[in-house]
């Protein structure tokens, strides 16, 4: 802009001021702009957020410990398990998506369930304790995610005959992009 706006001739000093001034407030101005559409951007509206009762079975920090009581659950009560693709690497001691996996972003590492499920899974507690830290890597068997309370609360009394120790989440999950 500056270029299209400079002469060669500087008979009127007072337009070159004038035409300084105006850069001035064009500069001041798209800085405002840009710093609020990032501010909005970052904005995260209450409407994308789902008020979870997760259902845990039971937590470890041995993964294979509880995939084992994964599947005898899965077994007992006939339901599915989905992984989503996931496995336990053990160089990097963590749940997560095969390097080549097709989601770049995920890829070799842990993507968490988020949405409406009944289906079992291992997830790290820490996602759903709203930003409590339990101490290490704390696994959860997760059995039902859901929004309705009546829902999570008749699928734990289903879990404690097997399971006593088992337990309601309740969180607020980012239901939007994570990408």
């Amino acid at each position: 802009m500056c270029i299209a706006i400079y002469r060669d001739n500087y008979d009127n000093k007072y337009e070159l001021i004038a035409t300084k001034r105006k850069m001035k407030q064009l500069i001041i101005i798209l800085t405002f702009l840009i710093s609020s559409t990032t501010l909005f951007a970052q904005e995260m509206p209450d409407d994308q957020y789902m008020d979870a009762y997760i259902v845990i079975a039971d937590t470890s920090q041995d993964y294979y410990e509880l995939r084992d009581k994964m599947f005898d659950l899965a077994d007992i009560l006939q339901l599915e398990i989905d992984t989503m693709g996931r496995g336990f690497d053990k160089s990097k001691n963590l749940i997560c998506l095969p390097e080549d996996n097709e989601d770049e972003i995920y890829a070799g590492d842990y993507a968490p369930r988020r949405y409406p499920s009944d289906q079992l899974s291992l997830e790290y507690l820490a996602v759903y304790m709203d930003g409590a830290k339990p101490t290490g890597e704390t696994i959860a068997l997760v059995t039902t995610i859901t929004d309705e309370k009546e829902k999570a609360d008749k699928t734990l009394t289903k879990i404690k005959k097997y399971i006593p120790s088992a337990y309601i989440v309740q969180a607020s999950l980012y239901m939007g992009c994570l990408h």
